[in-house]
């Protein structure tokens, strides 16, 4: 009854939208049954469409499938991107890949559905698909067909029960088919009350796809989730252990709220750090990016070197500090050890007559031409006369001053005042 009233409904939403555009003599009827070749090949074709993910690798997906299919002789048209139809080679073939489902390529959910001969193939569902779940921690004494249906109805649409023994003992694990919407987060457990206690039963997917640890939908993550952001969940402000991998039905263990439960974790209370579900790594630098910070790092290279040639001519009257006369570069580089104090004396008074033979020539008036060539030569002289430790005679022995030899004029002395010198030595002779 629902159903006709909505396609009454529907009919006459087209026919006003329509308006005069078009008329009762477009109406067209198609008599007689279905022929029966093409109920047989509907009987074994399936729908397939990827939840979330429309563009794939078509070769790759298909050789894929047919490797997990165990079945070479499926064939696969593409209706539209992400969306395909799929043809057995028999209908029993067919419902076993229907039956061992779901099935998922590169972790992203295939949906299939049965083809319907009268249903176009826009007007498939795919938000819903049937899924495997696992009822964990359900006591041995209840598992049951009844008690699994009712708790397995509080997930979906319950579509089949089994009572599986664990190997070849008796006990028995209880399972069920559910049709799960897509839309709606996973359900975690529930609450069982028995005649005396309460019990915390869990669920357990098989075949889970890839889903968000942090809204709990199927077909993304959680650095792409739009029900929450991730600014405020994982690592931020929502519940920690949310959802995780223990969903999984390879995942034998309690979640943290059956845990919680039984009293074998503490309860983590909000705001507490959290291990999100995927790793950030750091986002690689562009090509722009990297020029843009080696611009900026020159800039500030040539605004340190221009403040530095501004201080060396303001403060030419200031000492320079030895230590920085003092590196040593080349490969005779031995280390400052090798360095004694006689030395660096040294070092420091050849420093201190450059800088007093500079202030001469200032105080001289001799223009600014002459400061720059006399800089530029003090440069290259601090190079020339870089320290090299190799004991401090060698260093003395380079350090002598042969112009400070021929300061003292040499005069001849006659024998009158040779004579005179002789008589009375602490007398200094008479000079011209």
């Amino acid at each position: 009854m629902d159903n006709q009233y909505v396609e009454e409904r529907r009919i006459a939403d087209l026919c006003k939208s329509l308006g005069d555009l078009w008329s009762e003599d477009d109406v067209v009827d198609i008599p007689g049954e279905i022929p029966e070749e093409n109920l047989i090949a509907c009987r074994k074709t399936l729908y397939g469409k990827f939840f979330n993910k429309p563009n794939v690798n078509f070769t790759a997906f298909i050789s894929t499938m047919k490797k997990a299919w165990r079945n070479d002789n499926v064939t696969c048209a593409v209706i539209e991107p992400g969306y395909y139809s799929f043809s057995f080679p028999s209908e029993a073939e067919k419902q076993r890949i229907l039956d061992a489902g779901p099935w998922s390529f590169s972790s992203n959910l295939l949906v299939l559905k049965q083809c319907d001969p009268d249903t176009p193939d826009v007007c498939y569902d795919f938000n819903h698909c049937d899924f495997w779940v696992n009822l964990f921690g359900l006591p041995f004494g209840r598992v049951t067909y009844a008690v699994v249906q009712e708790i397995a109805s509080k997930i979906g649409d319950v579509v089949e029960v089994k009572l599986e023994a664990k190997g070849n003992s008796t006990y028995k694990v209880g399972r069920a088919r559910v049709k799960i919407n897509l839309e709606n987060p996973l359900k975690t457990g529930v609450l069982v009350n028995l005649d005396n206690k309460s019990l915390w039963v869990e669920f357990k997917y098989e075949r889970l796809p890839h889903y968000c640890y942090s809204c709990g939908k199927i077909g993304h993550y959680a650095t792409t989730c739009k029900e929450i952001p991730y600014e405020e969940t994982g690592l931020a402000a929502n519940l920690p252990g949310r959802f995780g991998h223990w969903l999984r039905a390879e995942a034998r263990e309690l979640s943290p709220y059956g845990k919680i439960f039984y009293g074998k974790q503490e309860f983590q209370q909000e705001g507490e750090e959290s291990v999100p579900e995927t790793p950030i790594l750091p986002v690689p630098e562009t090509e722009q990016q990297q020029h843009d910070k080696h611009m900026q790092k020159t800039q500030q290279m040539g605004v340190l070197d221009s403040a530095e040639n501004s201080r060396s001519k303001e403060c030419n009257h200031t000492f320079p500090s030895p230590a920085l006369t003092l590196e040593e570069k080349g490969p005779q580089k031995r280390g400052s050890s090798c360095i004694d104090e006689e030395s660096v004396m040294v070092i420091y008074e050849e420093q201190m007559k450059e800088i007093e033979a500079e202030m001469a020539d200032q105080s001289a008036g001799r223009g600014l031409n002459r400061d720059k060539t006399k800089s530029a030569k003090l440069s290259s002289s601090k190079k020339g006369k870089r320290f090299c430790p190799y004991g401090a005679q060698t260093s003395k022995a380079a350090t002598v001053d042969n112009t400070q030899l021929v300061d003292t004029p040499i005069r001849v002395v006659n024998k009158s005042e040779q004579w005179a010198l002789v008589a009375s030595p602490n007398k200094p002779p008479n000079h011209p």
